[in-house]
């Protein structure tokens, strides 16, 4: 991702990344088609600016006075969370508490709305409208503080119309009070999910991307047989490297079509002695 994409998907929000079912297919953030404005497409660090060398046009924009700013917060805002493309859930709500009504930009004019209490929770309830994605994603979030991982629980709750999810290289280990009721289509690659009892709860999943895990046993696995399961993807898990491991899971997804790319094949359901013969090194 180049760094002008970077700087997009940073500041969008202070949430998740949403594309809803009016909205493109790009992986990138686009605000060309909204009313977001542009003092919020910047860097949250003075630094950022060296790193673009001459595009200029990013120079004039203020940075930390809006660096923990979320779209919904600004005066006059009228962005939906599902209008989004690729905003990051971040961190810092002491020093953002601290200073929301306070701030103020070049004409002295406060950059926040003045709602408080229940009405400013409700305002934000309303513009983030996570209920309406279809479409989202919410890779690369690098959850390092409490408050991130509180919050991105909390966006995952609430997209219960989302058909299609990806998650990728979040640092996850724990989904199972989450429930995705319309996910057909799940990306948790490169996460640090233990087993699939920590997933969410999938009724209707048919592709699933379990890939780059640390799943160890198929313990958990059968949870998932009553989903229309076609496809599963489980390369670079512990349990991938198992004796007879494919065959033991088309045994227990009869109905699955495809694991890790290769459609289910007569010798997956053959299987092979779960002793193998010692083998001895011998160096030279």
């Amino acid at each position: 991702m180049s760094e002008s994409s970077s700087i997009g998907t940073n500041s969008s929000s202070g949430l998740g990344t949403i594309q809803s079912s009016q909205s493109g297919s790009s992986d990138y953030s686009d605000i060309s088609g909204t009313t977001v404005p542009l003092i919020l497409v910047t860097s949250h660090r003075d630094d950022t600016t060296s790193k673009l060398g001459s595009q200029a046009s990013f120079k004039q924009l203020p940075a930390n006075r809006y660096c923990y700013t979320s779209w919904h917060e600004v005066r006059n805002a009228e962005v939906k969370g599902d209008q989004l493309n690729c905003p990051r859930i971040r961190e810092g709500p002491r020093e953002k508490e601290r200073t929301f009504y306070s701030l103020r930009d070049e004409d002295g004019n406060p950059i926040h709305h003045d709602r408080k209490g229940k009405k400013r929770m409700d305002y934000r309830n309303k513009m983030e409208n996570w209920e309406n994605a279809v479409s989202v994603n919410l890779s690369f979030q690098d959850l390092g503080d409490a408050y991130q991982r509180e919050n991105f629980i909390r966006v995952l709750k609430r997209l219960i119309r989302a058909e299609e999810l990806q998650l990728m290289d979040d640092s996850l280990t724990d989904l199972h009070s989450v429930s995705l009721p319309r996910c057909k289509y799940l990306n948790l690659s490169r996460n640090f999910l233990p087993s699939f009892k920590k997933l969410p709860r999938l009724p209707v999943v048919e592709h699933l991307y379990l890939e780059q895990n640390n799943i160890t046993s198929l313990d958990g696995l059968d949870v998932l047989r009553k989903a229309p399961l076609q496809s599963l993807h489980l390369r670079s898990n512990p349990v991938s490297f198992t004796v007879n491991y494919r065959q033991r899971v088309f045994q227990i997804l009869p109905n699955l079509k495809s694991l890790d790319g290769v459609k289910r094949l007569p010798s997956d359901s053959v299987f092979d002695s779960e002793e193998e013969p010692s083998r001895m090194c011998v160096i030279c």
